[in-house]
């Protein structure tokens, strides 16, 4: 009788226990990634997101050369949400109040955050920006392919030599009759990756015809020309800045721990008892090991949190989360032109089989994509 007391103790508990309300708060492939990973469940989640849509970063270069379709690097955000069973609010939020989650138009009560909103870009201050195009995000990067469509630059200025920089730089430089430029403030292209991935990198750029500017400061941009900080100056059409990012306006006006402007996070991805902060948005050190902001940490990084959210519903604590591409160890995959691509992994850059090589990168980004269709 003790023990059908107990299981039948059970069963009521477990009638009268509610699911965790969860707000992700962005639809980007973090925010994406967690919703689709953790449901089924106990979570009742709704995602928060200005757009309407998810957008695949890693394709803009691509989209900007006409590589790429807009169905091939954007998946409708309600459809995705009805299908898996969250709620989709059209909204941008705004800020957190205890339990609430306050956006421009409504507001979510919820007993966890999930913080994945990435990053905005980030022009350091130069005087004249307004004149250059970004690529980092998709309105952007229709404008920019719109005038290139429409003006046929001559000479194109690519400011920055990160990944989006260098690979924009490759599909431009096979897909319109332009001088193209890379211009970069530190010594070689691919700063944060090893000496050896630059020199590889620069070698294949040279070959290409690509011009290298390094240890150039960009002072201004004006309509036709880009000033440089030791005075002299050069003509050009169309400038694309892709030289940094920084945390969002909503970042900015959360009061949580941050460092350098991100949000500090512990080694379970939690900035608060019942926050968690991951992707662009987030500074993620663990074990001495700095996540890095690119697509496949930020897909990790959500996949880890999913669990944990099951892990917290059924009442147990968050697990540890193991950084697999740090700062200090890159982990990528690059479009050089030409359906070729190197792979970086740690200090060692593959460069053969480039087409091969290529084809992994194009079903990764693509099919990333379609598993929110």
């Amino acid at each position: 009788m003790r023990s059908m007391f107990r299981g039948l103790q059970s069963v009521l508990e477990m009638s009268e226990r509610k699911n965790l309300r969860i707000a992700v708060i962005g639809g980007g492939i973090g925010g994406a990634e967690t919703v689709r990973t953790a449901l089924p469940g106990p979570l009742d989640i709704t995602l928060i997101e200005p757009k309407d849509r998810l957008e695949c970063q890693a394709l803009y270069p691509e989209f900007l050369a006409g590589r790429a379709s807009l169905d091939e690097l954007t998946a409708p955000l309600k459809p995705f949400c009805d299908r898996v069973g969250a709620e989709f609010l059209n909204d941008r939020a705004m800020e957190l109040k205890g339990d609430l989650v306050v956006c421009e138009k409504s507001q979510v009560e919820c007993d966890v955050v999930v913080i994945a909103t990435g990053a905005a870009q980030n022009f350091f201050g130069v005087q004249g920006s307004e004149h250059a195009f970004s690529i980092n995000t998709l309105q952007e990067t229709i404008r920019a392919k719109e005038f290139i469509e429409r003006k046929n630059p001559d000479r194109i200025m690519i400011i920055g030599s990160g990944l989006t920089g260098i690979e924009t730089a490759c599909v431009l430089g096979e897909s319109v009759d332009a001088s193209i430029y890379i211009v970069e403030a530190m010594s070689r292209v691919l700063p944060i990756f090893s000496e050896s991935t630059s020199l590889q990198m620069e070698k294949a750029l040279s070959k290409k015809g690509i011009n290298l500017l390094t240890s150039t400061q960009v002072r201004e941009i004006q309509e036709d020309s880009i000033l440089f900080g030791d005075g002299s100056a050069l003509d050009c059409d169309m400038a694309i800045w892709t030289a940094g990012i920084k945390p969002s306006r909503f970042i900015e006006s959360l009061h949580f721990a941050k460092t350098k402007g991100w949000i500090w996070t512990d080694p379970q991805l939690l900035a608060g008892r019942d926050m968690f902060a991951i992707g662009d948005c987030a500074w993620i050190e663990i074990d001495g090991k700095l996540a890095t902001k690119t697509a496949m940490e930020a897909e990790r990084q959500a996949q880890h949190t999913a669990r944990n959210l099951h892990r917290m519903a059924d009442g147990l604590s968050p697990e540890k989360y193991i950084v697999r591409a740090s700062t200090d160890s890159q982990v990528a995959l690059i479009s050089t032109g030409c359906d070729c691509a190197v792979g970086v992994y740690g200090k060692v850059c593959i460069s053969m089989p480039k087409k091969l090589i290529y084809s992994l990168k194009s079903w990764i980004d693509r099919s990333f994509i379609r598993r929110f269709k």
